[in-house]
């Protein structure tokens, strides 16, 4: 599914959100205005980037494959990641919560980002449903801090439904993927498990959000155990994202 076939099957239109358009030194970003709290909406106003060194690295890793990165949120990467992706390759993303997808395609109308392909949806160990958590109990929104709960809570108000997809099912097997970036909210070993077609045919370097030891040693334990003739080891961390490189 491209990013335009996406728009026409879901809910949420960015000229139904208010919203600010910001830029920095590698493109421009649809913000809504219920983001303007969140520390990346402050950097986008004030022309920085959202964790800089991580951007460059990936920069410096895609090699001559796709990137599959998520979830989306705006799609503050796409514009520095699709800068340098080798010819005929494409930036996968999933972005489950309405408002941020609608942000997210914006994003990449903003800067002319043909290579985008980006789905509605949540990642996972398999393809299925879950709830997300888009308010709190007092009816407050969850600004760009959403999360996968248990139950649907308050008929829709509270919590909404998504669909799961495995990101093996999102790209097609004829693709190359040479980088793997996940950031789901506590979920990268669902997603990891959702990979393992993805794992074992291209063995890409795979970046996770991590920010502890005990997290980055149980990383490396599952993709050794989806892959095991790879070799993955944990190579250091970058604000916050451990990296983990095949033998």
């Amino acid at each position: 599914m491209t990013h335009q076939d996406a728009k026409a099957s879901y809910t949420q239109d960015i000229a139904e959100i208010p919203h600010a358009i910001f830029s920095n030194e590698y493109g421009f970003y649809c913000v809504p205005n219920e983001y303007h709290e969140r520390k990346i909406a402050t950097l986008l106003k004030n022309g920085d980037v959202y964790e800089p060194h991580t951007l460059r690295f990936l920069r410096r890793q895609v090699g001559q494959g796709d990137i599959v990165t998520g979830g989306a949120f705006i799609g503050d990467f796409f514009p520095a990641l699709c800068e340098v992706l080798a010819p005929k390759a494409k930036l996968h993303s999933f972005e489950p919560v309405p408002i941020s997808f609608a942000a997210a395609l914006e994003t990449v109308r903003l800067n002319g980002l043909s290579s985008v392909a980006l789905h509605p949806v949540a990642v996972g160990a398999e393809d299925g449903t879950a709830a997300i958590q888009i308010a709190r109990r007092s009816g407050k929104k969850i600004a760009a801090g959403e999360r996968i709960v248990d139950t649907m809570i308050a008929d829709g108000k509270i919590a909404i439904e998504v669909k799961v997809k495995t990101i093996d099912s999102l790209v097609p097997k004829s693709r190359k993927v040479s980088l793997l970036h996940l950031d789901v909210e506590g979920f990268e070993q669902s997603a990891l498990e959702g990979s393992a077609r993805i794992l074992n045919d291209n063995k890409p370097l795979v970046v996770l959000e991590s920010g502890k030891p005990w997290k980055n040693r149980t990383f490396a334990q599952k993709l050794n155990s989806l892959v095991p003739d790879a070799g993955y080891r944990f190579m250091g961390e970058i604000e916050k994202n451990g990296i983990f490189a095949p033998g």
